[in-house]
C-alpha cells in the first residue's frame, strides 16, 4: 500500500478472505467496531494473515466498505473446489496415422480414455511419403573401392585341407 489513506481494493479482498479473530467477522465482511459499525481499520490478527500486509502497522478499511456505517455481513467468498471436480481445463488431443497399419479410431479411443473428447481432438491421416523413411529409400550402389585386397601368408582363394 503506497498511500495509507487509500487502500487498494485487492488488499481488502485478501484481508476479508479470512475470519477476524477479534470481532468474529465472517469471511467476505469488513471488521466491525464494538459499537456495531464497520471499523475504520482491519484488526491486526486478520490482516497479518495476508503475507504482503503482515509487516504493516495498520490497514485502513476502504471507503467502498463503508467505514463508520452500520455493519452488515458481506458476501462470503466462493468455496474452494474439490480437487476431483472437473474444471475448465483445456485438453488437446492429437491423433496421427502415418502408416497403413495404424488405425485412427483406436487412437481416438485412447485419447477419449484420457479425457480428451473426440469432437475436439485433432486427427490427421497421412499417406506414407515415399522415400521419407530411411528403410524405404532406394539404396544407391556402393562405389567400388580401389583398395587392394590384403592376403596373409598361406591364404589362397581355395582352401585345401
Amino acid at each position: 500500500m503506497t498511500d495509507p489513506h487509500e487502500p487498494a481494493p485487492a488488499d481488502a479482498d485478501d484481508v476479508e478472505r479470512h475470519p477476524c479473530p477479534r470481532c468474529a467477522a465472517v469471511p467476505g465482511s469488513p471488521c466491525r467496531s464494538r459499537a456495531g459499525a464497520v471499523a475504520g481499520t482491519y484488526h491486526t490478527g486478520r490482516f497479518t494473515k495476508v503475507p504482503r500486509l503482515a509487516k504493516l502497522l495498520r490497514v485502513q478499511t476502504p471507503a467502498s466498505r463503508g467505514p463508520g456505517q452500520p455493519w452488515r455481513p458481506g458476501t462470503p467468498p466462493p468455496a474452494a473446489l474439490a480437487p476431483d471436480t472437473p474444471t475448465a481445463d483445456i485438453r488437446i488431443g492429437y491423433a496421427r496415422c502415418s502408416t497403413l497399419g495404424q488405425e485412427l479410431d483406436s487412437q481416438l479411443d485412447a485419447l477419449a480414455k484420457h479425457g480428451s473428447p473426440g469432437r475436439r481432438s485433432s486427427a490427421r491421416r497421412s499417406a506414407p511419403a515415399s522415400g521419407s523413411a530411411p528403410s524405404s529409400r532406394p539404396r544407391s550402389p556402393r562405389p567400388a573401392t580401389s583398395r587392394p585386397t590384403r592376403r596373409t601368408a598361406g591364404s589362397s582363394s581355395a582352401s585345401t585341407r
